[in-house]
């Protein structure tokens, strides 16, 4: 096996593995829909705003153990569709086809894959360092490929296009390095105190996936020509290393350890350069005259070509993402927090779409933390979050789950759990 094979199978092991890595990991912002981007502290801060690091927390030290973060969605299929279709053991009915083919959009099914791990961080106060597997991947296919699964290609003479189909996925390790300075105010001021930071990030890519070009389309038979017809091709580039850099800047503006102001860029100058391994792939396959028999099709009729070769270095940028985020505190143990986030690019994960966030979390009982949030827009659209912590005071867990797609377990198009551990001194 050799060229493309081997690639497209490299390709699809790579989206499997990998996902969005440039937003917040840890659980405690998870359970909060990610909505607290200006109430972070200590090693929270990670993939966000990295003025958070100066304002008062009351740990010196905290070793990160585990930071996971694990999710599927797909912009089609909820899980109330799931359990109505697919769970009862009863046979499709015409009207459950239609349904099913209505709920993909006319851009196709699109599922996309997540997963990002942090196993080595540490925070001193105004400093913090961490290393991270991240990465992000997405697959797309034609609606008219489902479309010939449930309906069949009844529709005479018509012509079924799939060049809509597309696929990109990357993965590789970020070591980033955090600095803030805080500055205090006067008393009677607005706010008792500002801190700004910035991250550095060195990123290592290790793989690098995408679909170029692809063309395709299957030209039925008709009343007066019983052939079939497909013609496709399908074009792609790989690597298997990288390198790049990335800043996120910010600030923060504090007031009473009740309320927090944030506003962050992340991604700053970020992009990737391919230079190891790098390849084209083109497949393309032509059958014509195809008919159907009680010996199948020939296979002398079906003309395919496959190659790849080496090209040049090539890069990819990270999305340029701007925050603002609200913290405040009207009773002790109740945090209120909101976000508001907009990227500029669809590149390596990012969404062009606004996304808005609010969340909540409450300390009656100190050592075990609750936790809610909801997401609107961006790239999964309505999200759910819930979670909850352990809190030992020297070492806490948190867990926390996101429902993709809407307020109940039915309107479920997909899921994102996370967890965090880590040691506090």
């Amino acid at each position: 096996m050799k060229g493309i094979n081997v690639n497209i199978i490299f390709g699809i092991i790579l989206l499997m593995l990998t996902a969005t890595g440039q937003q917040l990991i840890d659980a405690r912002g998870t359970a909060m829909a990610f909505s607290n981007s200006a109430a972070t502290r200590g090693l929270e801060s990670a993939g966000l705003n990295p003025a958070t690091l100066a304002l008062p927390h009351w740990a010196h030290f905290e070793l990160n153990l585990l930071s996971m973060n694990v999710s599927v969605a797909n912009n089609s299929f909820n899980q109330g569709l799931y359990n109505r279709y697919f769970t009862t053991g009863d046979s499709l009915s015409g009207e459950d086809k239609t349904a099913l083919l209505n709920a993909i959009p006319a851009a196709g099914l699109e599922g996309r894959f997540a997963a990002r791990v942090n196993t080595l961080a540490f925070y001193l106060p105004n400093f913090s360092l961490s290393l991270t597997g991240i990465g992000n991947g997405s697959v797309n296919l034609p609606k008219e490929i489902a479309e010939l699964a449930l309906m069949g290609n009844d529709d005479l003479g018509r012509v079924y296009d799939f060049s809509q189909a597309d696929a990109v996925g990357w993965g590789g390790l970020a070591v980033q390095v955090g600095f803030a300075k805080r500055f205090d105010f006067q008393e009677d001021g607005l706010f008792d105190l500002m801190t700004v930071g910035v991250t550095g990030k060195y990123l290592s890519g290790l793989g690098y996936f995408e679909v170029m070009r692809s063309q395709a389309q299957f030209y039925n038979a008709d009343e007066t020509n019983l052939a079939f017809r497909l013609d496709g091709e399908f074009e792609a580039r790989s690597a298997r290393g990288g390198s790049g850099v990335a800043m996120d800047i910010g600030m923060v503006m504090h007031k009473n350890n009740k309320l927090s102001v944030s506003l962050a860029i992340l991604n700053t100058f970020g992009s990737i350069r391919w230079n190891a391994q790098t390849e084209a792939m083109l497949y393309s396959i032509h059958a014509d005259s195809l008919t159907l028999s009680s010996n199948g099709v020939e296979d002398s009729l079906i003309v395919t070509r496959d190659s790849s070769y080496a090209i040049g270095e090539f890069s990819t940028r990270l999305p340029l993402v701007f925050d603002v985020g609200v913290a405040y505190y009207p009773l002790k143990p109740l945090l209120l927090t909101a976000a508001i986030e907009k990227s500029f690019s669809d590149n390596l994960g990012g969404s062009k779409a606004f996304r808005l966030a609010m969340g909540m979390e409450l300390n009656i009982l100190p050592f075990l933390p609750l936790r809610s949030g909801i997401s609107l827009g961006g790239i999964n659209g309505t999200s759910v979050a819930f979670g909850m912590g352990l809190n030992l005071h020297f070492w806490y867990l948190d867990v926390a789950m996101v429902n993709h797609g809407g307020l109940s377990s039915g309107s479920s198009r997909g899921m994102t759990l996370a967890m965090t551990t880590r040691f506090r001194f």
